[in-house]
């Protein structure tokens, strides 16, 4: 008898995340233990259910905040600092806007994680604000700008789910800078 294949918790919800993101809510788990090379019962022994392997799956593993906490970094260019901070969120966005869409289509209510879309418009209208008390940026609005910003950002993310489109973390970069 051979010995159990040993999976992490971080290997089980890549595995999940990619079927679930790729087949739809209806994908079966047999899917992803056959991906981790696993038996299905072995992965309800570890998740208790689809559903719970699905929340496991489709949750951000981190927060988008950490430059926006850093605040304005003396002696970076502003340009170059804001495309960082978009970037991260663009990076959480994704994964948010594209999980939710996922459970709410297997019909699971699941609350937004923190930071929410809303609290990550609050954080960077402060950001902008900032910058632009310090000189760095002209800003006439920061709320509003923080608004489109994100707006546009998610906006981007629900077409490409809605039109199966994977974008490369290259063209989520070239589409910030040109922003």
């Amino acid at each position: 008898m051979g010995r159990r294949r040993q999976v992490s918790d971080r290997q089980i919800s890549a595995a999940a995340r990619e079927v679930f993101l790729d087949r739809g809510p209806k994908a079966p788990v047999a899917m992803v233990a056959k991906k981790l090379g696993v038996s299905t019962a072995t992965l309800f022994q570890r998740t208790g259910s689809k559903q719970q392997l699905m929340l496991m799956a489709l949750k951000p593993e981190s927060t988008p905040i950490n430059e926006l906490e850093r605040g304005l970094r003396p002696g970076v260019p502003i340009r170059e600092q804001l495309g960082t901070v978009l970037i991260e969120i663009n990076e959480y966005l994704g994964t948010i806007i594209s999980g939710s869409i996922t459970l709410r289509a297997a019909g699971i209510e699941a609350e937004l994680p923190e930071p929410t879309p809303q609290r990550l418009r609050i954080l960077l209208s402060q950001w902008l604000a900032q910058a632009a008390s310090a000189g760095l940026l002209a800003v006439r609005d920061a709320p509003t700008t923080a608004d489109v910003l994100i707006g546009t950002l998610e906006s981007r993310h629900i077409h490409a789910y809605t039109l199966q489109q994977q974008l490369s973390s290259k063209q989520h970069r070239e589409y910030i800078q040109a922003m």
